[in-house]
């Protein structure tokens, strides 16, 4: 057994652990009614988070060939906001029936995020650099959010505190009869990067060596844009904006394998992001006694140490 391998058995059983951990602490009866109809899709729902968002992210650092990417910094995340934000506001009366205003979300989500990332990439063809990417997320962030604060002022209080509710980010809302939407459009994303991987390890170099090698650029940005909205729109959209997943994992991937080869980096990167969430979820719970945190705070308390070791390290 390579080092290697043996790094990516340990963080899946690291991975068991905290899953673990999250679905039995505090559990009386695995067939409670609570535990099935709350919990088993709490956590299906971070680990379904962990999967896409991680993958997510080692796609739009390859698309944009920038260490930073990710879905909230590139603007998948405030652009799906601004659109739920638009349709949970904009609606007076909400939605006569559960299931279309669960479509409704996922919908609004996915256009929010492609319609933004759409943008990032035509800015970063304009003028690419690792500070365009940093500035004009940063602008469309401010700017989406202040979109989304006049929606506010114009609707009314209990829509405001639902947006509010969903805004700091939670697997919790995520119900059972919502798992097959989550699960059926993150697995089409994943499947769609998963063919591009070979392709993605030819375009890293630059377009030049890409074409060279006999690949379509265009259609794979395209695809890249495609999945990546689709993943972190609807997750975006189910969850709430949930932070620093899809920058982080991909780089701890590439600390274990020491490779930027794709398909070397596909286990590592979603094993990472469902690490990451599972313990952000499980901290968010019972990390302080009868009282549950934001899980995007807290994903942002362990995300935000390590963008920081990572920059030390020079690695960015």
């Amino acid at each position: 057994m390579t080092k290697q391998s043996g790094l990516t058995l340990a963080l899946a059983a690291a991975c068991l652990l905290v899953i673990s951990l999250d679905l039995i602490t505090g559990t009386q009866s695995w067939t409670d009614l609570s535990f099935i109809t709350f919990r088993i899709p709490r956590v299906a729902a971070a680990v379904i988070t962990g999967l896409g968002l991680s993958v997510c992210g080692l796609a739009l650092q390859t698309l944009f060939r920038n260490p930073l990417a990710g879905p909230f910094l590139t603007g998948i995340s405030p652009g799906a906001s601004f659109t739920v934000a638009m349709m949970l506001l904009a609606v007076p009366g909400g939605f006569a029936a559960a299931w279309s205003q669960t479509l409704g979300i996922a919908l609004a989500g996915m256009l929010g995020g492609l319609g933004v990332l759409l943008l990032q990439l035509y800015i970063q063809q304009r003028n690419p650099g690792t500070f365009t990417l940093l500035i004009s997320g940063i602008l469309l962030g401010y700017l989406l959010g202040a979109g989304v604060e006049i929606l506010q002022s114009l609707a009314g209080a209990e829509q405001v505190k639902q947006f509010i509710m969903w805004g700091l980010g939670s697997f919790d809302r995520v119900q059972n009869e919502q798992l097959p939407i989550l699960i059926t459009i993150t697995a089409a994303g994943l499947a769609m990067l998963w063919l591009c991987r070979f392709r993605m390890d030819a375009y890293l170099p630059g377009d030049h060596y890409a074409t060279n090698a006999g690949v379509d650029v265009y259609k794979l940005r395209l695809t890249i844009i495609i999945a990546s909205g689709l993943i972190a729109g609807v997750i975006t959209g189910f969850c709430g904006p949930i932070g620093f997943v899809g920058m982080i994992a991909p780089h701890l991937a590439r600390f274990m394998v020491k490779s930027n080869n794709h398909g070397l980096l596909w286990i590592p990167t979603m094993l990472c992001g469902i690490l990451l969430c599972a313990l952000a979820d499980w901290l968010a719970h019972y990390a302080i006694p009868g009282i549950t945190l934001p899980t995007n705070a807290v994903c942002a308390l362990l995300g935000a140490p390590m963008v920081l070791w990572i920059i030390l390290q020079k690695r960015l």
